[in-house]
């Protein structure tokens, strides 16, 4: 039996042997421990059946163990737990600590055998799932990347790390690239059964404020509704309520105490620029300052409050000593690449012996999520929270014995009106005045001794700081009324005109959503028509994107002199009118406008001129214009981009287009570091293009390049020139470990006949299955395993069996439970229609009559979607029309005499949206040559009752009945449930 006393092993045993940087000791010698205010958190969350509404510790104090202390009462608590457990940073990190921690804790459990850890694992293992894992772990990105089935099941425990766009709009049904008919999943797994921690409470008020609204109005009666927490490492703890903070235990505790006693000391510097002699500029003053630092040795840290303040001060410190620039705006393979190298030696816990200097150019992207450890810090002058937070990276572990210095650089030519932090910079600096003298650049020898700015010191501090030091004005949140609710809960058809949701995420602010831009090659000149199609072969994903300010953006583009550039910051800031020229003023010359695709799906992209660029787009830019480089979004730079998406995973399933851009790419990583031995470099390197010579030559001489065993030799001969480590690498050695797809990309223009090929002949993926796609006919009727087909009753039965298993571990009635089952075992009865048993049986209606029992699913390659449109046209099967209309009416005739007590309109319901649809409708679909469907024991139907008019009002009576995300989690398990037996051809017999 566990007990809130077995709380210290469960985390020495997760997190013993782990990197130095994670143990509470700061060191791999001492087992870690957990600090008193976590034991106290557990301890309380016992006490009170619930969770603290705000959680306010100091940086440095490990906020992120709050995932241990959710994963133990999972454990010790069943009926305290909640199964997802979501850490909401709204910030663009470099480090995501919170996920890497949550990696942890998912390798401990996966790899428990006994002791504490075996018998919370033992716990949290959902029964019936014993092949998976125990703790899901996985990380929001942008829709395009972001697996739409990143949870198999709605019973196993998860923790999941993303941002409040991300989180927050899939709780709303709305989630920021989720199809139509993906949203009530992903809303469902969000909202319910789920602890929401929102770390940084002060930067998400609106976030909080419209979470607490939607949960009040929605009904609980049969599912478990989220827990909401907020953290902060600042006085400004958020909204307010029960408030769980450290205690006079963790002062005296020898790791805790000596962290909040860290010594460090902090002194301002004025700087006045101008053109009047001896004037200097501000971040040639923290260049200085920081070059002056690492004459000591060891870790410096610079942080500015822009990304282009940032590459000034980097340009000044690039090549005296090696430095690295970290921003939020870069692309994810290009920041993993740069930490792969760089976070040893910047991360907490890191060698002590080792005191090179070294130098972190950064913006508030390291001020939470990176576990980074400072031995002296330069700062430019923001809001007392941002300081703060800045100051918890400095000697974060309390290691220095003589106070570590950090340097506050004040551009004396502030107003309130600062771009990024308002009011607020100029107040913080000018209290912070009142407690020490700030010198100029000249005097900094005598400087003083500062202010204490121990994480102790500054709590007291700053507990008496005035209000206006803090960010600012929150902005207005519009109410939330259940009108717009219902509306965000129909997602299939989307209503219009459908609320927006950005407003009452954010508040109502002057800061458009930010477009995401992505680079790449192979757009020829004058043929911008063919560029959709180059862009279609492989889609954009998160992974090789940059979000950027509109105005910004457009600016970029028209390469006009006369508009001023747009603060760019890693928080949203409010983007700044645009000026209108006085009468009589002719300004600049305006450049030439240059055009970028818009996409929006395959198959939907356009051209566009910078003026008809909005927010929230994605455009695909030819690397050729430039604009961005190895530290990420550098506008200044003419450049050619290198074109990063073959480094993509996809999903586990990566994407290796062949051809002449490989070159780039297999010395990529090799450029993107500190390279001093040329005469090493220059001979492997030509190694590598020796051997990618020789895949191209594969695909030039095969006239139809079908065959990927010619292609796998020479792809193994090209991984063993290139290090383990980089990317490319792995991206060919997971391809070499699956079933290669290779598509030729050779184009024929059906206006004028001729052809053309984009500059990779050559396309190899590694084949897909149809296991997540549960919302086409193609994917929802296809094998894992083409060639293969599944009987209707036996998958039907295996999906029920499913489907009661998982409605079952969550808790939920009987009554729902058996409804559930009902739904999964004749949630695909439509497919008895004797055209789409033709369409299973590839078309062949005489195989289809013949055969012993009907499909559910054929044997066709889901990848072939030439064979399936055949397959489709030789059935006559109308196009979209859905067997889930046909389904739902035969269980409504079944359950007329169902002897368990199931709610019929719900079992009606889930049949009608298994696949994402009838929320609240079906598409209204004619049968224009009607047939006769018979169905053993019932009276025959006809195809041609295809409307369901009771739809809506059912849709309606359920979401009262059950709650809005209650709903959507019974329509989530049954689909789950539905693509489990899909993905593992999982059949039951009789």
């Amino acid at each position: 039996m566990l007990s809130a006393d077995d709380f210290a092993a469960f985390v020495a045993d997760v997190h013993d042997g782990a990197s130095p940087s994670l143990g509470a000791e700061g060191t791999s010698a001492v087992r870690r421990t957990p600090f008193p205010w976590q034991r106290a958190l557990l301890d309380r969350i016992l006490r009170d059946d619930r969770w603290p509404d705000v959680i306010d510790v100091p940086t440095g104090l490990g906020k992120t163990s709050v995932l241990d202390v959710a994963v133990f009462v999972a454990a010790l608590r069943p009926d305290l737990a909640r199964r997802r457990m979501f850490f909401v940073v709204d910030r663009r990190l470099v480090v995501d600590e919170a996920h890497e921690h949550a990696m942890k804790l998912r390798s401990a459990l996966a790899a428990a055998t006994g002791g504490v850890l075996g018998q919370v694992a033992q716990v949290l293992r959902a029964p019936g799932d014993d092949e998976g894992e125990v703790l899901t772990v996985t990380r929001m990105r942008g829709g395009v990347t972001w697996d739409r089935i990143w949870l198999e099941r709605p019973d196993r425990f998860a923790i999941v790390t993303g941002t409040v766009d991300q989180v927050g709009s899939r709780l709303l049904f709305r989630g920021y690239g989720v199809s139509e008919h993906g949203r009530s999943i992903d809303a469902a797994l969000v909202g319910t059964d789920s602890l929401i921690i929102v770390d940084e409470a002060h930067l998400a008020d609106a976030f909080h404020t419209t979470v607490t609204d939607a949960l009040a109005l929605d009904t609980w009666s049969t599912v478990r509704r989220p827990a909401l927490v907020t953290m902060s490492a600042t006085t400004d703890g958020g909204p307010g309520g029960v408030v769980h903070g450290i205690s006079a235990a963790d002062e005296t505790h020898p790791v805790a105490g000596r962290r909040l006693r860290a010594r460090k000391r902090l002194r301002l510097v004025n700087v006045a620029p101008g053109r009047r002699k001896g004037a200097v500029d501000p971040g040639e003053v923290m260049a200085d300052l920081a070059l002056r630092l690492t004459r000591g040795g060891g870790v410096v840290g610079v942080v500015t409050n822009t990304v282009g303040q940032a590459r000034s001060v980097f340009d000044r410190i690039d090549g005296q000593v090696e430095a690295i620039l970290l921003t939020g705006r870069i692309r994810p393979i290009d920041r993993d690449i740069l930490l792969d190298r760089h976070y040893e030696r910047i991360r907490a816990g890191r060698d002590p012996a080792d005191w090179r200097p070294f130098v972190i150019v950064a913006t508030q992207t390291i001020e939470v999520g990176a576990n980074i450890d400072l031995d002296a810090l330069v700062t430019e002058s923001a809001s007392l929270p941002a300081l703060i937070q800045r100051l918890g990276r400095l000697n974060r572990l309390g290691r220095h014995e003589v106070p570590a210095p950090a340097y506050v650089v004040h551009d004396s030519t502030v107003t309130a009106d600062d771009p990024v932090y308002g009011p607020a910079r100029l107040a913080t600096w000018q209290w912070l005045t009142t407690h020490t003298d700030a010198v100029t650049p000249a005097d900094l020898d005598d400087a003083g001794p500062g202010i204490n700015a121990s994480p102790a010191a500054l709590r007291e501090l700053a507990a008496a700081a005035p209000a206006d030091t803090t960010a600012g004005q929150r902005p207005y949140v519009p109410v939330l009324n259940e009108a717009t609710l219902d509306a965000w809960t129909r997602t299939s058809p989307t209503p219009h005109p459908d609320p927006p949701i950005a407003p009452f995420l954010h508040g109502i602010a002057d800061n458009p959503a930010p477009v995401t831009v992505i680079w790449r090659t192979g757009f020829a000149p004058g043929a911008s028509d063919q560029w959709p199609t180059v862009i279609d072969f492989v889609p954009p994903v998160a992974d090789e994107a940059i979000d950027i300010p509109l105005r910004e953006l457009r600016r970029w583009l028209t390469n006009n002199p006369a508009d001023e550039p747009t603060a760019v910051a890693d928080i949203d800031i409010a983007e700044p009118p645009p000026a209108s020229p006085r009468r009589g003023i002719v300004t600049q010359r305006r450049g030439e406008a240059r055009l970028a695709p818009r996409y929006h799906r395959r198959g939907d992209t356009a051209l566009v001129t910078p003026d008809q660029i909005r927010p929230g787009d994605t455009i695909v830019v030819p690397a050729d214009y430039g604009g961005c480089d190895q530290y990420g979004w550098n506008p200044s730079s003419t450049q050619p981009v290198v074109d990063v998406a073959d480094l993509a995973s996809r999903r586990g399933k990566p994407v290796l287009r062949i051809g002449a851009h490989l070159h780039q790419l297999t010395a990529y990583a090799r450029r993107s570091t500190v390279t001093t031995d040329a005469e090493h470099t220059e001979p492997l390197l030509s190694e590598r293009r020796g051997r990618l010579d020789n895949v191209l030559t594969v695909a030039a001489d095969q006239p139809t390049p079908l065959r990927a065993d010619t292609y796998r030799d020479a792809l193994r001969y090209l991984a063993e020139a290139i290090p383990d480590a980089e990317p490319l690498h792995h991206i060919i050695t997971r391809l070499l470990t699956s079933t290669i797809t290779v598509t030729p990309t050779r184009q024929l223009n059906p206006g004028t006949g001729t052809a053309w090929t984009p500059p990779f002949p050559v396309l190899l993926s590694a084949s897909t299955t149809s296991g997540a796609d549960d919302d086409s006919e193609t994917g929802s009727s296809s094998t894992a395993y083409p060639g293969r087909r599944i009987g209707l009753d036996p998958h039907q039965r295996a999906v029920a069996a499913r489907a009661a298993q998982i409605a079952t571990n969550l808790g939920l009635p009987d009554h729902v439970v058996a409804s559930v089952w009902a739904a999964g075992r004749w949630h695909d009865d439509g497919k008895r229609d004797p055209r789409f048993q033709t369409m299973l049986f590839a078309g062949r209606r005489a195989a289809a009559e013949l055969a012993i029992q009907p499909l559910a699913k054929s044997g066709i390659d889901p990848a072939n979607r030439a064979e399936a449109r055949r397959a489709r046209a030789a059935a006559a099967y109308p196009p979209g029309m859905r067997h889930e209309a046909l389904s739902a009416r035969i269980a409504a005739h079944r359950l007329t005499d169902h002897p368990q007590p199931v709610d019929t309109a719900l079992v009606v319901h889930l049949i009608a949206s298994h696949h994402g649809r009838s929320r609240p409708l079906l598409p209204p679909i004619t049968d224009p040559q009607p047939v006769k469907i018979d169905v053993p024991g019932l009276p025959t139907l006809d195809s041609a009752d295809t409307l369901d008019w009771e739809s809506p009002a059912r849709f309606a009576h359920l979401n009262t009945t059950y709650g809005r995300w209650g709903l959507a989690l019974l329509e989530s398990i049954l689909r789950l449930a539905d693509i489990w037996c899909s993905t593992r051809d999982e059949e039951q017999p009789e």
